[in-house]
């Protein structure tokens, strides 16, 4: 299993979710507002993790990609697959799910 720094995960989720989503960096810049001139060049940097997304920029990609930014940012794959999971459920359920973890911490956590 190989390790990677949190930017080099961040990189390559971003990468993924683009080409799951089915669309250029291009059309990503431009839908999340970057200037034309730039638009295809700063995405490239994104991905290759030359140059680093400020919060608002990250956040507006992970909206446009239809994941959440936690997905993006996640420390491990294990945790961002959660996340992304997570996110797909109705809210009731996630609402449900972190009830049920939650008290399964607190249980454990009082076990000896």
């Amino acid at each position: 299993m190989a390790l990677y720094s949190t930017s080099e995960m961040f990189t390559r989720r971003l990468k993924e979710a683009r080409l799951a989503a089915g669309i250029s960096q291009r059309e990503l810049g431009r839908r999340i507002g970057l200037s034309e001139d730039v638009v295809s060049s700063r995405v490239t940097r994104y991905e290759l993790g030359t140059s680093e997304p400020d919060f608002g920029t990250a956040s507006r990609m992970a909206k446009e990609l239809g994941v959440p930014l936690a997905y993006l940012l996640a420390d491990t794959d294990a945790l961002a697959e959660i996340i992304l999971a997570v996110a797909r459920m109705a809210p009731a359920e996630q609402r449900k799910l972190a009830h049920e973890l939650k008290s399964e911490r607190l249980n454990s956590a009082s076990s000896p």
